[in-house]
């Protein structure tokens, strides 16, 4: 494992691209630009490399990525990235290699969180865990055995796909639930239930009873020892807390080893968990 090593790391988002150099145990720099959405392929491709120059040092081993995309591990091509369209079927990981001379990794955004937690965050001490996000959509990222799992198509722990009710576990354990149920974005909810509004706090009570029995599908399937749960519906997990644990009690394996379900606290995950796609190589 490479620990010890300088990387950096790239957190691709849709509007905005933010780079991180890791050493050892932290960020060392960080910088942030936004992009040319409306720009061409090269446009974007030269952004993003501006934003490594800005992180350049000769120390340097390599450079992670985390996109909100499948990926083509044969050819390091990246596919479905809905909001930058123009990076799609282009070469990302053979023009970058090409023009830093270091090795390049690409891997989905919940595949990188699970890893952030495990190398940087509150999962360093376990070999099975579950980066479970829960934001606009509901994925996971798998590390099983001590490494990760992505499956063939970059899509295991696509969770949010599983058919649940009468749609599918996104549209119940997802930012989803509550504008489709409440007419409300969540995050408005979460002011008005700490403010003491029933309602919104009775939306938060049914949200958490929901996630329970996505959490014991997860477990059933993959016996994880800890599940993190990360993503912009995990920041009100105080307000979700108690159903979802009460949820769990139906459980079915009653071991003295119990599975560890905690909401992520880490800032910058993505760009710890691409740094950290090189200590699995």
């Amino acid at each position: 494992m490479k620990t010890n090593r300088t990387y950096i790391g790239i957190d691709l988002g849709g509007t905005s691209v933010k780079g991180g150099l890791v050493g050892p145990g932290r960020i060392l720099h960080e910088e942030t630009i936004l992009l040319h959405r409306q720009g061409t392929t090269g446009d974007i491709y030269e952004q993003i490399c501006r934003l490594i120059d800005s992180l350049w040092t000769m120390d340097v081993k390599g450079i992670g990525f985390a996109v909100p995309a499948l990926i083509n591990f044969g050819t390091g091509v990246i596919y479905g990235l809905n909001n930058i369209p123009q990076l799609d079927d282009f070469p990302l990981r053979e023009k970058l290699t090409e023009r830093y001379g270091v090795p390049v990794l690409l891997q989905n955004d919940a595949n990188c969180f699970v890893l952030g937690e495990k190398y940087f965050g509150s999962a360093m001490e376990y070999e099975d865990v579950v980066g479970l996000i829960t934001g606009t959509g509901v994925g996971a990222g798998l590390f099983i055995n001590n490494r990760l799992y992505s499956g063939v198509n970059c899509g295991a722990g696509e969770f949010g796909m599983i058919p649940y009710k009468d749609k599918d576990f996104e549209s119940y354990c997802s930012g989803k639930f509550f504008v489709e149920q409440y007419f409300m974005a969540g995050e408005e909810m979460a002011v008005q239930a700490a403010e003491g509004d029933n309602r919104a706090q009775e939306a938060f009570d049914s949200y958490g009873k929901h996630l329970a029995e996505l959490l014991k599908l997860i477990c059933y399937a993959l016996d994880p020892a800890m599940i993190v749960i990360g993503g912009s519906v995990s920041r009100s997990f105080a307000l979700y807390e108690h159903t979802m644990r009460k949820g769990m009690e139906s459980f079915y394996f009653p071991t003295e080893k119990k599975i560890r379900i905690v909401p992520s606290e880490m800032q910058d995950v993505a760009i710890y968990g691409a740094a950290g796609l090189f200590y699995t190589h």
